[in-house]
């Protein structure tokens, strides 16, 4: 574990998250990051930089994105994992929207 925090305030939103086509227990979401309980065998290692794939309920539609993620933290006791996100204008702009649309929601 390397003490690493995130800036963005964590949330609880309907997000899935998949690594290597394998949906993660997403546990909080943030403009910065993610958290997740995982089930592999295998989970990537810290200060790996990977691809994950989030699916976002929006529009009355399932919308995803992939996006690229630096694996900040891995627990294998309690099997959690962290992930800060690459930054990138167009994802950060989906979210904002995204977070919008939950608010008018009444889910944040």
């Amino acid at each position: 574990m390397n003490g690493t925090t995130r800036k963005h305030l964590r949330r609880k939103l309907p997000v899935h998250l998949f690594v290597n086509n394998k949906l993660y227990q997403l546990i909080d979401f943030s403009l910065g990051g993610a958290g997740a309980n995982y089930e592999d065998e295998n989970p990537p290692e810290p200060g790996k930089q990977i691809k994950v794939t989030l699916i976002f309920p929006y529009n009355k539609k399932n919308v995803g994105w992939e996006v690229t993620a630096d694996v900040v933290r891995v627990d294998k006791e309690k099997k959690f994992i962290a992930f800060k996100f690459i930054e990138d204008d167009d994802f950060k702009a989906f979210s904002l929207a995204f977070y919008d649309e939950m608010r008018k929601k009444g889910m944040m």
